[in-house]
């Protein structure tokens, strides 16, 4: 049956790629994915990732494996510059395939009008996902990097459960890769809705560092069998040669660029690509804009290409597209950082590299001679100037054993495998590990008293590689506008932290205020990786030829793009549509959505019963906190002229957007509260009605696990919780189920420590966050449908219902997805 499975694969493959699977890649179609994968550069891992995967889980004969392979691929890759690469080879194989209209491809990214909130419409598609640790991982962490806090628990609700998690380059990844480990070990030990799994990829990483206080076993690793290395495309690839050569340049900084430069130049050959590595952003410009001077003045020389992490989306694709052509006529030198050190599959005549880790020096030179045409290939090596003193960001004795190692070759012609059978001393840092007790403490998304967030950068990259997300906008009167927007991912630009940190200080630096829903300036405290940040674009900071520039006073070009309108804590844009829609019949409709989205789920879904008609209760009255009179109110000075057809209680109307008398006032806090009554009677019966409960509140992010006054509420008499008072009236209201909810009395006291008859609110909602049989993964996972439940159901009232994969019937996405989520 395996011979018969491999030739499936096969034809699959041939298909996808119009070349032989390598047999390294079709056990792992036939076997599943393994938890390490240890191969060379070039030797195919993405097409290993990507393709076993996708053919196990449309095309297996076995009904069974089909059913048990997750129906996305999360795949996670250190550095931005990747993430492009992955899309395209992604998006051909599956136009070779005929898959392209059945499988998604989504990029997570931060930043505003993302084509992620297509795929969370319709969670179960299958679906490959490509974004940076930074990205994936902060999702996975509930801190979404560039996404608005009430976003946060969607992707960590979606993306634990049902997803194959691919952690490419992980000798890149820092203190990453231990934080993927953990979380893949209390995925298995906390139970998720559906499974997932992890594999993690690299040339060099050891089996003893996936070990964890969670995972104590180290995993078996699949290599290259003699099989492989007899194959005739990757047998070429494995016995390639590049030549070893140190370059004498300066020690001193001031010379070193420019004596770098001219020895590039001097060395390029006519029709062939020069990649030259530096260890710091900052040398990578220097040598770039040394070559640009030196080149002869007629345009006769190679082209000079300049690529690193922290440019914008639009150069950084513009670039890389650059470095991935042809090189015809005089050539490329293409100068870069870690950028392209590993995942771009390029290759060259010429490498020159700072000496660096052993394990990146490897990764570079296997973008030397990659496919094996060159007989001719050099590798060139030197110290950065300064040498040990100057080793940042990396550590000193990493360096003497590189170029120790590489000193040992000195004019001899070396394979990669070769390289990688070296004995090279490099030290393992020590990371601070994501542990149970972290996890749950992330589980609540309010910041403290302070305005301050537990902060998730220390799990995710090193301090130095730490980065915010920085937009240009043109301002008139030098601050953002009343109505200023989120700003789009194509406008946003990695920087530095400490950076930002001085720009803050002087005052530069622009941040949204999440509760007030405004910008303002920011100050140093407020400088955390992954927020969002806006900049006077009169004022600098950015070349579109070098990147990030914190130093220019150049005016930035703007880059146009359509942002989503900001939210407060009190914002409730959907609760306005194209027509006034009773609160009952809003009701029915998001109950209907979930019950698809659960059928759709699978048969393998591990949700009991009980838990799943909780959701359903949640979907069914999510809303009934509109019934209070405060909020007709705003319905109806929202719709204007526009007369209702009935009496309601409506749970939307025709308008732009509700303005509540109260500030930061929160109708689902109202329905949790109503829900609480035992005079109400809607969780009678009920097995888990703290779960109804809970998903209830939470349906908009901004009502979960904390809830407390805001800004003056508590100041106010009575004291305000978002906005709702102790004594308030609602009712009586009808159900979407036809029953009668008779005039209540809200009581506040369950907010409260101590208060509550069953227990407080968080007492509650920890109990089922702790609980085995419910459990942060499933929990998060039943609060995720639920929002998607209402999105879908409130596209209804706007525009056509939403078919596969967040498309209208005809297969367009939807433009509108910005302003409605």
């Amino acid at each position: 049956m395996g011979r018969e499975w491999g030739e499936l694969f096969e034809a699959f493959m041939n298909r996808a790629t119009g070349r032989e699977a390598f047999p390294f890649q079709v056990r792992l179609a036939v076997e599943g994915l393994p938890e390490l994968l240890r191969v060379p550069p070039g030797s195919g891992k993405t097409e290993a990732a990507v393709l076993p995967w996708l053919w196990r889980l449309l095309e297996h004969p076995e009904q069974s494996v089909r059913e048990s392979t997750p129906g996305r691929l999360v795949f996670v890759l250190p550095m931005r510059t990747l993430v492009e690469q992955v899309v395209e080879k992604t998006t051909g194989w599956l136009r070779a395939l005929g898959l392209a209209e059945r499988v998604g491809v989504h990029v997570l990214m931060g930043g505003e009008v993302r084509d992620d909130d297509a795929w969370q419409l319709d969670p179960f598609a299958p679906a490959v996902f490509v974004g940076t640790q930074d990205m994936v991982l902060s999702r996975l962490l509930m801190r979404g990097y560039g996404d608005a806090r009430s976003r946060w628990p969607v992707p960590f609700g979606l993306l634990h459960s049902g997803s194959q998690f691919v952690f490419d380059e992980t000798q890149l990844m820092g203190p990453a890769l231990a934080t993927s480990v953990q979380l893949q070990a209390l995925r298995e030990k906390l139970g998720t809705a559906l499974g997932s799994s992890s594999m993690w990829m690299s040339a060099t990483v050891e089996p003893w560092e996936l070990v964890t206080a969670d995972r104590p076993v180290p995993p078996a690793a699949v290599e290259l069998t003699e099989a492989d290395r007899e194959a005739g495309l990757l047998g070429k690839r494995l016995s390639a040669e590049r030549r070893v050569a140190r370059l004498p340049v300066p020690d001193a900084a001031k010379g070193y660029a420019g004596a770098v430069a001219a020895a590039l130049l001097e060395r390029h050959a006519p029709g062939t690509r020069t990649l030259a590595f530096f260890n710091t952003v900052s040398r990578s410009v220097e040598v770039a804009q040394a070559l640009s001077r030196l080149l002869p003045s007629d345009g006769s020389g190679p082209v000079v290409t300049l690529v690193h992490g922290q440019f914008r989306p639009g150069e950084r694709r513009r670039l890389v597209e650059e470095v991935r052509g042809g090189c015809a006529g005089a050539g490329r030198i293409v100068v870069s950082t870690q950028a392209l050190e590993a995942g771009v599959d390029i290759t060259s005549r010429l490498l020159f590299t700072e000496v660096a880790p052993w394990t990146s020096v490897l990764q570079r030179c296997g973008r030397c001679n990659r496919t094996g045409d060159d007989p001719g290939a050099e590798v060139l090596w030197a110290w950065p100037p300064g040498g040990t003193k100057a080793a940042a960001p990396y550590e000193a004795a990493d360096l003497e054993a590189s170029a120790e190692a590489l000193s040992g070759w000195e004019g001899a012609a070396v394979t990669l495998p070769q390289m990688l059978d070296a004995k090279v001393a490099q030290q393992r840092p020590e990371y601070l590990h994501l542990r149970r007790r972290d996890l749950l403490q992330l589980w609540d998304t309010m910041p403290d008293l302070t305005g301050a967030d537990v902060e998730v950068g220390q799990w995710i990259r090193d301090g130095e590689d730490r980065t915010g997300l920085v937009a240009w906008r043109a301002w008139p009167e030098g601050r953002p506008a009343e109505e200023e927007t989120s700003p789009d991912r194509e406008e946003l630009c990695p920087a530095p932290l400490g950076d930002l940190g001085k720009l803050a200080e002087e005052g530069r630096l622009w941040v949204l205020d999440q509760v007030d829903g405004l910008w303002r300036r920011c100050p140093k405290r407020d400088v955390r990786p992954g927020n969002v940040y806006l900049l006077d674009a009169a004022l600098g900071g950015y070349r579109v030829e070098t990147g990030w520039s914190s130093k220019s006073r150049t005016p930035v070009p703007v880059v146009e793009a359509v942002g989503r309108p900001v939210s407060g804590l009190g914002d409730d844009r959907r609760s306005v549509a194209d027509r006034w829609v009773g609160l009952a019949q809003h009701g029915r409709d998001t109950e209907e959505e979930l019950s698809g989205l659960l059928v759709s789920a699978g048969p393998v879904l591990d949700v009991p019963q009980a838990q799943r008609t909780a959701a359903l209760t949640a979907a069914r009255h999510h809303d009934l906190g509109k019934a209070i009179d405060l909020v007709q109110r705003a319905l109806a000075r929202s719709a204007g002229d526009a007369v209702p057809p009935g009496e309601g209680p409506w749970g939307k109307s025709p308008g732009k957007r509700l303005r509540y008398e109260r500030a930061h006032f929160r109708h689902e806090l109202v329905t949790a509260l109503m829900l609480l009554d035992p005079v109400g009677g809607l969780l009678d019966g009920l097995e888990e009605p703290d779960l109804a409960v809970y998903l209830a509140a939470a349906h908009h992010g901004k009502v979960r696990l904390s809830v407390r006054s805001v800004g003056e509420e508590a100041e106010h008499e009575p004291p305000r919780l978002l906005g709702v008072e102790n004594g308030d009236r609602v009712g009586p209201v009808e159900t979407a189920d036809g029953r009668t909810v008779p005039e209540l009395t809200l009581d506040t006291s369950v907010l409260f420590l101590g208060g509550g008859t069953g227990g407080s609110w968080v007492q509650r909602v920890t109990t089922l966050r702790d609980r085995q049989d419910a459990g942060p993964f499933r929990v998060g996972w039943l609060e995720a449908l639920v929002r998607m439940a209402d999105w879908r159901a409130s596209r209804r009232y706007r525009d056509e219902p939403l078919g596969p994969a967040g498309q209208f019937p005809d297969g367009t996405q939807t433009e509108k997805q910005g302003e409605l989520w």
